[in-house]
């Protein structure tokens, strides 16, 4: 796909883009386009013309035009394109997304994973101050940025905090009950519950709970484990990865038994998790995060 667009600020530059191999696995085709420079690279999502896509999309163009952040996706804004449907375009974060980090074992150590959880929640905290839910956290919706910083994506499910209907049904496995359940009020703590089951998954590579529909009802296996026999559930999970009983030290316990109660009242939220005894623990520095993730990622890319 060839383009040539007009960025806001800069509509007397017309720039031809270049939309080459497709990225990530959503609803909406995301692609890399790269321009004349060697230095221009761009993420590309593509919106067919249809009713559908076409609220998707201004609600996705909304959102991202009013952020401005370091963990959530640069957005640059679009005076004018040649393309047949909707488009929007962001930075492009070379590095791959969470999904793929975890399931090939690219984040081996509490320290990368606390250092990774503060910076989700430093841009969720963010969101959320901007009265904006984003409903969709996941591992495939938080990208490695140029220099191995998260970067959280993809707010085409995003809804205002006061906005009375759901639009947004999450996804399997990472949605709270009363997303489920069609009984949603506090969009944030929906976003609180869905970031603790990404904490689980960057520490384990698992899912805590595996979402299963049957006879039209959506259950959570070992989430009635997960909140009435705490000790069983969390054994159980060492044994299945193999791993001795005191691999979740208390303090990583007590912060997702926090952030993944059932009753959203009484959910953690940003704040107490940020006075948690595991979130205060030691993180890597900047400079140490792309050093180590640079070599992490190499390696990764020879395997």
């Amino acid at each position: 796909m060839n383009l040539s667009v007009a960025f806001v600020g800069d509509s007397d530059n017309q720039r031809d883009l270049v939309a080459t191999n497709k990225l990530g696995h959503g609803r909406f085709e995301v692609f890399h386009a790269t321009g004349s420079s060697a230095c221009e690279d761009y993420a590309i999502k593509v919106f067919p013309q249809n009713e559908f896509s076409s609220k998707r999309y201004m609600r996705e163009k909304e959102f991202l035009a009013s952020l401005d952040h370091q963990n959530i996706i640069k957005h640059y804004p679009v005076l004018h394109h040649n393309a047949s449907c909707d488009i929007l375009i962001t930075e492009y974060a070379k590095n791959g997304d969470f999904f793929d980090l975890v399931t090939k074992g690219g984040l081996a150590h509490e320290l990368h994973v606390r250092t990774y959880f503060r910076q989700l929640i430093s841009g969720l905290e963010y969101l959320h101050s901007q009265g904006i839910a984003h409903l969709d956290v996941k591992l495939e919706n938080l990208l490695l940025g140029k220099d191995f910083q998260l970067k959280i994506i993809d707010f085409d499910q995003a809804m205002f905090h006061g906005e009375e209907e759901m639009n947004s049904g999450g996804t399997h496995s990472y949605r709270a009950p009363e997303i489920k359940e069609r009984t949603c009020v506090d969009k944030f703590a929906a976003d609180i519950f869905a970031t603790g089951v990404c904490l689980f998954a960057l520490r384990t590579a698992q899912f805590p709970f595996i979402e299963v529909e049957k006879d039209g009802q959506v259950k959570m296996i070992y989430y009635d484990l997960f909140l009435e026999d705490n000790e069983e559930f969390w054994n159980m999970k060492c044994q299945k990865m193999g791993k001795k009983s005191d691999f979740f030290s208390e303090d990583f316990k007590i912060l997702l038994r926090g952030m993944l109660e059932r009753d959203p009242s009484k959910r953690l939220t940003i704040q107490e998790i940020k006075a948690s005894e595991w979130y205060n623990k030691p993180i890597l520095s900047p400079e140490g995060l792309k050093f180590h993730m640079d070599r992490v990622c190499k390696r990764l890319a020879q395997e």
